[in-house]
């Protein structure tokens, strides 16, 4: 995965972990509640103030969303790769499994 992706479930989970809402971090860093599901999917990558308030609203060190390295786990990297071809068309996951299969075999 990439910084981007790898900081939003890391936002995600302290998000989490503090029990409140997407709209909630987003009301209180005053922001889009949409710009926050764009940040914890990847799709985006906040800016450096934006990430203080984040450490603010979640009252951590902004330190803390960089550290990911557990999220690289084997049942997580299983589990984004079942996400990603849930929704490939049959083409696409034949192709994909023969890529696996190369692998594999």
């Amino acid at each position: 995965m990439g910084i981007t992706k790898d900081f939003g479930q890391r936002i995600k989970e302290l998000r989490l972990k503090k029990g409140i809402t997407q709209y909630q971090l987003a009301e209180a860093a005053g922001v889009d509640p949409k710009h926050i599901s764009h940040i914890e999917t990847g799709r985006s990558f906040p800016k450096a103030d934006l990430i203080e308030k984040f450490a603010k609203v979640l009252d951590v060190d902004y330190t803390e969303f960089f550290k990911f390295q557990h999220l690289n786990n084997r049942d997580l990297v299983i589990k984004d790769i079942n996400k990603m071809i849930n929704n490939l068309s049959y083409d696409n996951l034949s192709v994909v499994q023969k890529i696996i299969a190369s692998y594999v075999y």
